[in-house]
């Protein structure tokens, strides 16, 4: 074999390396995808983009240090490196050193708004504001999919709005693919469900819920991800918002949330923005999507020059435009954090049965809905919360349940029960 040696072939070869690296991360090969980086790293030394993507898949991998060793390496060449900041911000937010992580957070944002700013000489005019007489206001959410870990939390969030929203009404853009017994548990806690049309679904299903903000009958409206938990400490600051009388709010709680908007944690009067479907239907239309965060890119490169201009921030970490503190009664970082995935409490079940075979799995639990003011469980009698179908593989099951629920598999508070299916 030919020993590369110019930096003309070095360069094809990275090239050819490159693509590879990057059909391993659209696959979630992480692993292959930062070995492969890291040998790149070998060719070419120091290519910011590879150190950045290195960094990138180390924190996908929750390796920590890693992460912050290449991305700290990235900076020191190119200082302005946005998703270097990002990654520093979350890995150290991972490992709780909040002093750093609130730094290159904070820097991460800035440049984020320096570039939009640039790309947005003059600002957009805001329109008039809207009359609250007989409004309504609304937690907005998208919801579709069959799988646990997005259905079983929204049906928290409708269990829970009036303990923390009683002057609020879930709402929830969905399609066909959510199960109908979701839809009747959303609807018996009152909230309203909204079917994607033809026309709406030419947009990305998270995007569905932005939609609320042209509601004639809206007065505020909040958006939230569907595997996220309201809390009383969000609907405080919620509060402080509306009393503040600004137009538009953010929530940042975590390190890992470096983006000028969080998609799910932001909030405006409706009417805020105009023409905003005609908006979100340009941006489709005009824009490779990114499969994951179409939604926030679409908030950060069409709305934020509107929020910048009426906004108010409620901020743990970063102090980004005049941000305002966030409360810290009900906060344990441990437990949650606004905007928090809880969904994904995966446990494998190992079975008897075959591969192949269809069984039923439902879920019992003591753990109410509401815990306690400091986030420990409150008790209950036992009551019936849920049940999926799944298929045996490897003579296992997947089992998928909100992470208030499966901690209490660890402690007994709660259980599951396996059926096999009838045919």
């Amino acid at each position: 074999m030919a020993v590369i040696t110019s930096r003309e072939e070095k360069e094809a070869l990275v090239k050819q390396l490159l693509a590879i690296t990057y059909q391993h991360s659209r696959r979630k090969e992480y692993q292959q995808a930062r070995d492969l980086a890291l040998e790149i790293n070998g060719i070419l030394p120091n290519i910011p983009q590879v150190l950045s993507d290195i960094a990138t898949y180390s924190i996908f991998l929750q390796d920590w240090v890693k992460a912050i060793e290449y991305a700290l390496l990235c900076i020191s060449i190119e200082p302005k490196h946005i998703n270097s900041h990002d990654v520093l911000a979350h890995a150290f937010g991972a490992l709780y050193d909040w002093e750093p992580a609130g730094q290159y957070g904070r820097k991460a944002l800035e440049l984020r708004d320096e570039v939009s700013c640039a790309n947005n000489k003059v600002p957009p005019q805001l329109p008039s504001k809207i009359s609250l007489k007989g409004k309504q206001n609304i937690i907005s959410f998208s919801l579709y999919g069959a799988s646990p870990d997005y259905n079983e939390t929204a049906v928290l969030n409708a269990e829970l709005v009036d303990e923390f929203y009683p002057d609020w009404r879930c709402r929830f853009y969905v399609d066909e693919t959510v199960p109908q017994s979701t839809l009747a548990r959303l609807e018996a806690h009152k909230a309203e469900i909204i079917y994607a049309t033809p026309e709406m679904k030419k947009l990305p299903p998270t995007m569905w819920r932005f939609l609320a903000l042209e509601d004639p009958n809206a007065g505020y409206v909040i958006f939230r991800d569907a595997d996220s938990v309201i809390s009383r400490r969000e609907a405080t600051t919620v509060e402080e918002w509306v009393k503040s009388g600004r137009r538009f709010h953010t929530i940042r709680d975590s390190g890992a949330h470096t983006e000028l908007i969080m998609a799910g944690l932001w909030g405006a009067l409706a009417g805020s923005v105009p023409q905003f479907s005609q908006k979100m239907f340009t941006y489709v239309q005009t824009t490779s999507l990114h499969p994951r965060f179409a939604d926030q890119f679409f908030l950060r490169d069409y709305i934020w020059q509107y929020v910048r201009q009426d906004l108010y921030a409620s901020d743990r970490l970063f102090g980004f435009f005049e941000a305002h503190p966030i409360t810290s009664v009900g906060e344990n970082y441990d437990i949650t954090h606004i905007g928090c995935d809880e969904g994904g409490y995966y446990k494998r079940i190992d079975l008897n049965y075959e591969d192949g075979q269809k069984l039923t799995w439902r879920l019992y639990s003591q753990i109410s809905p509401l815990p306690n003011d400091d986030l420990s469980p409150r008790y209950i009698p036992e009551r019936f919360i849920c049940e999926y179908e799944a298929v045996v593989k490897d003579r296992a099951v997947s089992v998928c349940v909100p992470k208030r629920y499966g901690d209490g598999l660890t402690t007994g508070k709660s259980r599951l029960e396996i059926l096999v299916a009838k045919e």
